[in-house]
């Protein structure tokens, strides 16, 4: 079982990847693409992720060690945000989860961006992601059932917001991360 679960999250980014890369428009070179001479571009190592509980929710996501999160708690729901724990760097991701009954979504596309829908598994579950890529970089959301059993929390939306196609992945890495763990009998999650 200890493996099971870096397995998992490994076949998640590989059908991330896949939807992300039909993000991207014709004109962005890819390795196929690219003349011989150029040299590869580098890999940079993916950012060690640390799991943290959204607050007494049940529900838990793997962040960026680098990152903090942040909540908003209401009466009937919850929002939990997170960034770089260091508010100078502006060039990282962004993105959020809000649990409740009324989540907002991605309504129209804006005025020149492109929309995609990205097929995806969100608490093992089918989901799709609305990808929406701009100018000035990439916007996504999903709205699913979060099968939390709670009243307060039928549904969650996630989303993010990325400047580059690397980015982007990253961030559907830290969404694929979410899971829930049930409360033992007789506890209420909040």
């Amino acid at each position: 079982m200890p493996g099971l679960l870096p397995r998992t999250i490994q076949r998640l980014i590989g059908t991330l990847v896949v939807g992300v890369t039909a993000c991207q428009s014709p004109d962005q070179p890819t390795a196929a693409s690219r003349p011989a001479s150029a040299p590869p571009p580098t890999a940079t190592p993916a950012p060690q992720l640390v799991e943290q509980a959204l607050g007494n929710s049940g529900f838990f996501v793997s962040l960026p060690s680098t990152y903090r999160l942040r909540s908003t708690d209401a009466a009937d729901f919850l929002v939990y945000y997170f960034a770089p724990a260091d508010t100078t760097v502006r060039t990282q991701f962004t993105g959020g989860l809000y649990l409740g009954g009324h989540p907002q979504g991605m309504d129209s596309t804006a005025a020149g961006c492109q929309m995609r829908r990205v097929a995806t598994t969100l608490l093992g579950r089918p989901a799709t992601w609305q990808v929406q890529r701009c100018a000035t970089g990439y916007t996504l959301n999903a709205v699913f059932d979060s099968h939390s059993g709670q009243g307060w929390s039928p549904l969650i939306n996630a989303f993010g917001e990325a400047k580059s196609a690397a980015e982007l992945r990253q961030l559907l890495a830290i969404f694929a991360t979410l899971r829930q763990q049930r409360p033992p009998a007789g506890k209420v999650p909040r």
